[in-house]
């Protein structure tokens, strides 16, 4: 008998076929179900390890025993007539067809099913990739983030000043106009986190981290830097610092420097250098900042009590000036001061600022804000809001005002190129990706703005109402409505006029009434009364009715003006003549936002 047929007789290739079939079924459901567990790759080639391994004495198995009526007995045992024999093979070929329809159908499954849903998905992701890349590539390689300097002093108090070092660091190294930096609220979300390396480059989007640590004794630092090359977890270079406590600027100045030169930038500049003062001045600036960052209980006071002594020793110290400017916000709050001399506070802050450091960025975005917002001089904002972004590129915040800005003077690919940027430099920040989610839903993006979305649902929650109003735009108002339903809390204003809109276009006109019913009785609440009242009278085709709330609103609350031109819940409006009176009235025409001089220089 050749060994073909002795194969055959033992069902050595029945057992092999049923086994490939078992196999391949195996792996594809351990691909589909293990990430839903959390088990990563690594246990899924364990399997197909095993399986390939578990082929050899399956097969040996098969050849030294064979199945009989009596069970499992060795072949040289075993006595099995003719019919026995068909009769198990028949029962093998059975069970074979059973293993092979069940592969068949979870092949069709996956196909038709599960691979559609795949390929969106990648689609999606490979539409976010893109976006990102066309901020991003700009950079190339040259994207860092500056994770907080571990402090290791005896006295935990000093984590504060670990902190500032390394965020004077960052600092410095965002002036660096040819390097992508991460922002301080990015970054710094990995502190005390047991993260790897080449995980937190992926999750921020950079080639290399700066990572290092602080000692303070007495009047003595020693600051150790090394940088990585984040995605191989390689290390390009590290240096410790051991000095007097006086030469804690020029430790930054160097450590700047010799990142700069390691990443092999060419500065087109003059490479930054820390503002230089006494060591108590910079220690006494960083607690504050500490405490206006954390918030404790009287953090007004006590902030404030640090910062005076700070510029009683050093009065041209900018950013304790800086800092200054929001001690007084929570003065107010703790009854110090009133509201009058907040105001009055801030002014001489301001001038104080600006005659030491007249492009200063976070007075140049106050000033734009102010100008846009408060003022409506809509071309004076323009200018603040370019001189501060050609002088820096390194705050998402106020990026992301300047791409409020944008959108709302209908600059839209402006917008968009400010809050991608936001988000590219400070990618873990809730409001950035909110207002990108925005602008693309003010700009008809709805897809885009369903995308990013789901961006910044991963770290917050909010922005319900938009999302109801997105579906509503796309023609889909049974999602519209369910979105609606489900939000909290229940009889919220802007549940009420979500749902109001949602019922109409249904043509669920009780239900609707019901909606304006309970929305007229939150007339106490001002948003209700004025803003999503006009919005839903637009959005219903009442045109008199929001003509006449937004009239209302032009003559109460002038700053609110900026914000009604461009927002699509208005869109029904913009075919009665009425509308382009309105724009005419509040000096928001077309030519008139035309001629705003807007066109900031950002990466490419």
């Amino acid at each position: 008998m050749s060994l073909l047929d002795e194969l055959k007789r033992r069902n050595v290739i029945r057992v092999a076929s049923a086994y490939a079939v078992t196999a391949w079924l195996l792996i594809q459901v351990a691909e589909t179900v293990f990430p839903v567990f959390g088990f990563g790759q690594t246990a899924v080639r364990l399997v197909v390890i095993i399986l390939i391994v578990g082929i050899v004495p399956v097969l040996a198995l098969a050849w030294v025993f064979e199945w009989t009526p009596e069970g499992l007995k060795l072949d040289s045992d075993a006595s099995v007539d003719a019919d026995t024999r068909r009769t198990t093979s028949r029962l093998l070929d059975k069970a074979f067809l059973v293993l092979l329809a069940l592969a068949v159908g979870y092949f069709a499954i996956d196909k038709f099913v599960f691979d559609p849903a795949r390929d969106t998905a990648r689609e999606q992701a490979a539409t976010e990739r893109g976006r990102s890349e066309a901020i991003t590539g700009f950079y190339g390689d040259r994207s860092i983030a500056v994770l907080a300097f571990v402090n290791m002093s005896s006295d935990p108090e000093q984590e504060f000043f670990a902190d500032g070092i390394s965020e004077e660091i960052l600092n410095l190294l965002a002036r660096i106009r040819e390097l992508r930096v991460i922002s301080r609220s990015s970054a710094f979300t990995f502190k005390g986190k047991d993260i790897e390396i080449p995980e937190i480059a992926e999750q921020l989007n950079v080639g290399h981290i700066l990572e290092g640590s602080v000692r303070k004794s007495g009047d003595r630092v020693r600051v150790t830097a090394q940088l990585i090359e984040a995605r191989t977890d390689t290390h390009l270079w590290s240096e410790t610092y051991d000095r007097g406590i006086e030469d804690i600027f020029a430790i930054q100045d160097e450590i700047a420097r010799d990142v700069a030169r390691n990443l092999e930038l060419r500065l087109l500049q003059a490479s930054p250098r820390a503002r230089v003062t006494d060591p108590e001045v910079y220690a006494l600036t960083l607690q504050a900042k500490h405490l206006l960052e954390t918030r404790p209980p009287n953090v007004g006071a006590d902030s404030y009590a640090l910062l005076s002594k700070a510029l009683e020793i050093d009065p041209d110290y900018v950013p304790a000036l800086e800092w200054m400017t929001m001690t007084d916000y929570f003065r107010e709050e703790e009854g110090l001061i009133t509201n009058d001399e907040s105001y009055a506070s801030y002014d001489q802050l301001k001038e104080r600022i600006l005659r030491l450091d007249p492009e200063n960025p976070i007075v140049l975005a106050g000033d734009g804000w102010d100008a846009f917002r408060i003022q409506q001089d809509y071309d004076k904002a323009a200018e603040y809001y370019e001189r501060m972004l050609a002088g820096s590129l390194t705050n998402s915040n106020a990026i992301r005002l300047a791409a409020t800005y944008a959108m709302r003077i209908g600059r839209f690919d402006t917008a968009l190129r400010l809050a991608e940027l936001s988000v590219a430099i400070d990618p873990l920040c809730f409001m950035c990706l909110y207002w990108e989610s925005r602008i693309n839903l003010y700009a008809g993006n709805y897809a885009r703005a369903l995308e990013v979305r789901e961006r910044f649902l991963r770290l917050g929650s909010g922005g319900d109402y938009h999302h109801g109003l997105i579906k509503l735009l796309q023609g889909d108002p049974a999602a519209a409505l369910a979105i609606y339903e489900a939000m909290e809390p229940a009889g919220h204003p802007t549940q009420l006029a979500g749902l109001a809109m949602a019922h109409h276009d249904l043509g669920h006109f009780d239900e609707t009434k019901e909606s304006l019913r309970l929305l007229s009785e939150t007339a106490d609440d001002e948003y209700a009364q004025f803003y999503l009242a006009s919005e839903v009278a637009a959005w219903m085709g009442d045109n008199d009715m929001a003509f006449e709330i937004i009239g209302q609103i032009v003559n109460h609350d002038s700053k609110e003006v900026p914000g009604l031109v461009f927002n699509p819940a208005y869109k029904k409006l913009h075919s009665d003549p009425r509308w382009n009176e309105l724009r005419n009235s509040i000096g928001m025409s077309e030519e008139r936002l035309a001629a705003i001089q807007f066109d900031p220089v950002l990466p490419e």
